[in-house]
């Protein structure tokens, strides 16, 4: 495929920098571990593959072709973070468990529909099809095979969110410092969500 090494910076560059999806996997890997963290990255990363060839195929398009359904995937996405960010920031933390095991989990069926109610994710679906994709009688090959090479990116790179996020946890012991991580990583996520929907409404 013509291009491949730029498409390739392109998928890191989405991947690896901040986001929504970047900072729940953040949070769930400093209370729960790596282990159990692991699989929300891949569901998260082959959601967002999946866009990618919805996109290809022309879901994608047509759905954002009309500004209500953009507006109204935007919002449903603030909401649900706004609210996974409070239940993360007001989680209190018992003495006996510095793990926070109480808070809300994304899971993997969460990680994976988080990139369907994500309008930056659509919007970079449809870059990467309108850019990359050829329009030769390969088409449909070629849109599978920027998916593949999307999710292949995707992995690793949020795994790196994985890996701070169990960093932060085992330096981070006590119950109050806990408790200060969660409301930080809530009020990031809830940043993060918000000034995304916003700059997009713009």
């Amino acid at each position: 495929m013509e291009n491949l090494f730029s498409f390739i910076c392109f998928a890191f560059v989405a991947s690896i920098t901040p986001g929504p999806t970047n900072f729940l996997i953040l949070s769930q890997s400093s209370r729960l571990g790596l282990g159990k963290t692991f699989p929300i990255v891949v569901s998260a990363s082959i959601g967002a593959a999946a866009l990618v060839c919805l996109t290809g195929i022309g879901v994608g398009k047509a759905l954002l072709a009309y500004p209500f359904v953009k507006e109204m995937m935007g919002w449903l996405g603030v909401l649900w973070l706004t609210k996974l960010a409070w239940q993360i920031a007001s989680q209190p933390v018992k003495e006996t468990d510095n793990s926070s095991s109480d808070l809300p989990t994304l899971g993997v069926v969460g990680g994976f529909l988080m990139q369907a109610v994500n309008p930056k994710a659509w919007l970079m679906a449809v870059a990467v099809i309108s850019v990359y994709a050829t329009s030769d009688t390969h088409y449909f090959w070629n849109v599978s095979y920027l998916s593949a090479v999307f999710l292949v990116i995707a992995i690793p790179c949020l795994t790196v969110w994985a890996l701070a996020g169990r960093l932060a946890g085992s330096l981070i012991r006590k119950p109050m410092h806990v408790i200060w991580l969660n409301r930080v990583m809530g009020w990031i996520l809830l940043v993060s969500a918000w000034s995304a929907t916003l700059n997009l409404s713009v």
